[in-house]
């Protein structure tokens, strides 16, 4: 049985895609009228259309008949019906009246006479002919034309045929553009030949093609292809079935009842250069089919009538002159279009699982429809949505079956893990089964017994994690375990916080070289070395610095995971090695935290460097001095001057003393932050007047370049102060005479906003490979200690700790022209940094 429960199992699915094809050919081939209810579906949805306003019908609507009379009526009427189109000059006239027959006698000749002059004057009507059967001397049925009387046949312009046939379903869909009677007499359809005469198209310009028929610039397709004929002097003509796309129901098109025109209601502009249909709309002339709009509901928007016949030429019209003819998909295409339906459903079948499953079906069932109804309405295709939904649904107990078998797969895990670990599950036996089960008959265990199994399950696994949680939670040192390629496969909360992530990922293992890496700085090719020694049971010992702000210092301890290679599961390297103790199968890193230790080394290594070397050098003048004015007798200006030195020294050493103390007392915690909204321009201003008695004996100008209307910001200004007063007094210091030092402040916008205080100096430049070591405590260039420039290396740190305090950060680049520009970076919205205890 496969492990993978999400695996496509190929065989079953190819069966169910075949099982599905052959239902989908059963319902398409022998159960048509599903694929015909589809599309009246489609049209519904669709709704109504507008028709386009060059197509009129002249109805025998009820109205008429009540005035007028019964059909049939003198054809005296008709004629003056035509003779008053002609004056308003329609484009064509479709005649939907077949008058068959005329009277012998005189006194009734005259009205079918007025009415074959009304034809001939106007030049402009198309009349109906229709198929009929006719007995013939073999006792077959014959089908020939019924023609108009030659009496008016010889005025129209040209004959149509009005045969428009209903589907299996009684219900018209689609008409025959072309039909014949059995001696070969082709006639073109009704409403071909009304829009052929409206166009002046000739009937030369009609050419037949493979899967659709030209008429003059109209391309219209067809259901039926091209079949040329073998044999020579015969023609095969064929029917040009063309599906109609009806714009509505009964109604939709602009009605105009006979009666208003022949009393003179009708406004002129109505029917002049329109296409004019004559036809019979009311129920009782029989003249009526059923369309995909007709329906027996109660919806009021779609009509329950049957649409008159002068009304479905019409429809054709509109469908042929608006170019708003359907193609159809092939057989092929409707198997390929199941059989995608089919796919998409078994993918969702096997990757998903619930809710989601549910959900995902009746979106592929929703997109599957909505995408139907956009092929039918946007790009006038009948699709093949039949074909669609019967794949989907195939699949369905395709479904069912994959949830028992997987139920089955539960009972004989849950069964075999029972069996392999005594105590852990309950007995399957002792919890009851259903009925049919307990005679014998295996089936799978009831959920009562799976719910049972489970919770029992999870529960006792849970109070194990539990424990184990609670231990590792527990320890005061971080704890990671790893599998012998390096994959964090456990951590503790310890090890967690010391890195600031969730170590123990199950979807995307994380490398411990990765880890390590990319906290701090270990090389790559240090640790496979490490791994190495743990293999050989050997306990590693590595000292390692978390580069966070500030940072933390581990020692970090790897040893060996030992465990029985078996019992586990796990790889191993080499099942020689293993012994009584069994296999190393992976490592245990154990995290302590020596930060405060290693803290408490530099600082005191710091506090020797200062005593020895900052603190020492400025006595050891001072003492030397101050023995000489006490023995020896000098002169005054001598004295003075050895006074003044001994002044300068002890004011060097109680700067460097306080810069220490200051930056102890920030990095400690002991001075918080003081902050309030402070005035830039103001702080720079105050800063500047201190330093500029120093600036002054070298020579060197002081320019200050804050922008204007900056904002205030808040922060501690005493600190502020100081940051920038030994960054203006560096400046000053290092920068030859005769100078310019600036001093200036920006806003600068980014993802969060800062103010940016710069302080740029024309002096000699610091080497690109210095680096940070210039924040660095005691930290001085080589060329300082030669140059006589006197500074204690704590300045630069000092405003490092101030600027981090604040959240902020400080920066310097040389400059092309010379010189040193440093940026104080500091936030509108202080973050404080908080300190360790």
């Amino acid at each position: 049985m496969p492990n993978d429960r999400h695996s496509l199992q190929p065989t079953a699915n190819l069966t169910v895609i075949m099982i599905g094809l052959l239902m989908v050919a059963i319902v398409t081939w022998w159960v048509p009228a599903l694929t015909l209810a589809s599309h009246n579906l489609l049209f519904r949805l669709r709704g109504t259309i507008t028709p386009l306003s060059e197509i009129t019908i002249l109805a025998i609507d009820d109205q008429s008949l009540q005035q007028i009379g019964p059909w049939p009526w003198p054809r005296s009427v008709m004629a003056e019906v035509i003779d008053r189109l002609t004056a308003l000059k329609p484009r064509a006239i479709g005649l939907d009246v077949l008058y068959a027959e005329t009277p012998d006698t005189a006194p009734d000749l005259e009205p079918n006479l007025e009415l074959a002059r009304a034809v001939a004057k106007n030049g402009r009507v198309v009349m109906p002919a229709q198929l009929y059967d006719r007995p013939s001397p073999s006792g077959r049925p014959a089908i020939s034309w019924l023609r108009p009387a030659p009496l008016f046949a010889d005025q129209a312009a040209v004959l149509g045929h009005v045969h428009v046939a209903p589907g299996i379903d009684g219900m018209v869909r689609s008409v025959q553009l072309s039909k014949a009677s059995d001696q070969g007499e082709r006639l073109w359809a009704f409403a071909i030949e009304v829009i052929r005469l409206a166009d002046g198209i000739d009937e030369a310009e009609i050419v037949e093609l493979p899967g659709s028929i030209r008429v003059g610039g109209y391309r219209i397709p067809v259901i039926d292809p091209a079949s040329p004929s073998t044999t020579a002097g015969v023609t095969v003509i064929r029917s040009n079935e063309m599906p109609i796309n009806f714009a509505g129901s009964a109604g939709t098109f602009r009605t105009l009842s006979i009666s208003d025109l022949l009393a003179d209601k009708v406004e002129a502009h109505l029917l002049r250069d329109q296409l004019v249909l004559i036809g019979a709309t009311a129920q009782s002339m029989g003249d009526s089919r059923i369309a995909p709009f007709t329906h027996f509901g109660d919806d009021p928007l779609q009509g329950g009538r049957e649409m008159p016949g002068v009304e479905i030429h019409a429809n054709i019209i509109n469908t042929i002159r608006a170019r708003l003819n359907f193609r159809t998909v092939t057989e092929s295409t409707g198997l390929l279009s199941a059989l995608l339906s089919m796919l998409l459903t078994l993918l969702v079948v096997t990757f998903l699982d619930g809710w989601r499953q549910i959900i995902a079906l009746g979106l592929l069932l929703a997109a599957i429809i909505t995408g139907s109804y956009l092929a039918f309405a946007r790009l006038l295709i009948l699709p093949p949505l039949v074909e669609m939904v019967t794949g989907f649904t195939v699949v369905i107990p395709f479904l069912i079956n994959r949830s028992l078998v997987l139920s089955r797969e539960l009972d004989t895990r849950l069964a075999a893990l029972a069996a392999s670990a005594p105590g852990l599950l309950s007995d399957p036996t002792s919890t009851s089964r259903s009925t049919a089960d307990r005679r014998g008959i295996k089936l799978p265990y009831g959920f009562r017994w799976k719910l049972q199994t489970v919770e029992s399950l999870t529960t006792r696994l849970l109070a194990r994690v539990g424990f184990i949680n609670r231990v590792l939670s527990s320890m005061g040192e971080g704890v990671i375990v790893t599998d012998l390629d390096g994959r964090i496969i456990l951590s503790n909360q310890v090890a967690d916080e010391f890195f600031l992530t969730t170590l123990a990922r199950e979807a995307q293992p994380l490398l411990l070289i990765d880890l390590l890496g990319s906290s701090g700085h270990l090389h790559p090719s240090a640790l496979p070395a490490l791994i190495q020694k743990v293999i050989a049971r050997e306990v590693v010992q590595l000292d390692y610095t978390i580069e966070s702000v500030p940072p933390r210092h581990l020692t970090i301890f790897l040893s060996a995971l030992v465990a029985s290679a078996e019992s586990e599961g796990l790889r191993v390297i080499d099942k020689s090695d293993q012994d009584a103790k069994g296999v190393v199968v992976g490592m245990v890193l154990l995290l302590s935290d020596v930060t405060k230790r290693v803290e408490l080394d530099r600082l005191k290594t710091e506090t020797v460097q200062l005593v020895s070397h900052e603190l020492r050098a400025p006595l050891s003048s001072i003492h030397a001095l101050s023995e000489v004015l006490l023995k020896f007798s000098v002169s005054p200006d001598e004295s003075r001057e050895m006074l003044a030195t001994i002044n300068s020294e002890a004011r060097r050493l109680g700067e460097t003393i306080s810069l220490y103390l200051d930056l102890n007392r920030l990095e400690s915690g002991a001075r918080p932050l003081n902050c309030v909204p402070t005035d830039l321009p103001l702080l720079i201003s105050t800063v500047c007047r201190l330093l500029t008695a120093t600036a002054t004996q070298k020579q060197i100008r002081i320019v200050e370049d804050p922008d204007s209307e900056l904002p205030r910001l808040t922060v501690d200004p005493i600190l502020l102060s100081h940051a920038l007063t030994n960054l203006l007094s560096n400046a000053i210091k290092y920068s030859p005479p005769r100078t310019t030092v600036r001093i200036g402040a920006h806003l600068k916008t980014d993802e969060l906003q800062h103010i940016c205080l710069t302080v740029r100096d024309q002096g000699y430049g610091i080497p690109p490979e210095v680096g940070e070591r210039i924040f660095e405590r005691f930290y001085r260039l080589d060329r300082d200690h030669t140059s006589g420039v006197v500074g204690s290396g704590l300045g630069l740190a000092l405003v490092r700790e101030i600027a981090e305090r604040h959240g902020g950060s400080v920066t310097f680049h040389s400059l092309p022209e010379g010189g040193t520009e440093f940026t104080l970076s500091i936030p509108l919205t202080v973050h404080r940094r908080h300190t360790q205890d």
